[in-house]
């Protein structure tokens, strides 16, 4: 598939740090994953699954476990639509918000690209404020639509290039 193809897609980071009901984050994530194929129009894009330290978290955070997925919206989807739906998942896959920035989870389903939406609401900031700082982001995300995604002005190469977070751990496939 072709990056002007790609251009229509939304793209969503997945993290996980936490077990959830004795399911172990890449567990989970892949238990999310048929969730995120009913809110698509078309096939899933999915990276593989990359384990990473934790980045501006409350010390003694476990590691991440972290993927980027994408998705044609539905036709009749939004930004903020989709942002909800993302929400409700987190909720329903036990993730507890106490208000503490960056506090270890059970899943993070955060919205990084919608089409070429762009929103800078209190609610919904698009593209993703700091996807361009996180290897954790980056790498799988180049990984599904290649090295001269745009992001921001630059390819995803150029701010992986730039990035100085941790090599990430690219864990096995659970196939």
């Amino acid at each position: 598939m072709d990056a002007g193809s790609l251009a229509a897609y939304a793209w969503v980071a997945l993290g996980a740090n936490l077990p959830r009901g004795g399911a172990d984050p890449a567990a989970t994530l892949r238990a999310v994953l048929p969730e995120l194929q009913a809110l698509a129009a078309g096939p899933l894009r999915v990276s593989a699954f990359y384990e990473s330290d934790p980045k501006d978290c409350p010390p003694g955070s476990p590691r991440y476990v972290n993927a980027v997925a994408g998705f044609l919206p539905q036709p009749d989807e939004t930004p903020e639509g989709l942002l909800g739906r993302l929400q409700e998942l987190e909720r329903r896959f036990g993730r507890v918000r106490s208000g503490l920035v960056n506090e270890p989870r059970t899943l993070d389903l955060d919205l990084l690209a919608f089409a070429d939406a762009r929103r800078a609401t209190p609610r919904l900031i698009l593209p993703h404020p700091r996807a361009h700082e996180r290897r954790f982001v980056l790498e799988p995300w180049q990984e599904v639509v290649g090295n001269d995604w745009l992001l921001e002005g630059r390819t995803l190469a150029a701010w992986l290039d730039g990035c100085q977070d941790p090599p990430l751990l690219r864990l096995p496939s659970a196939d």
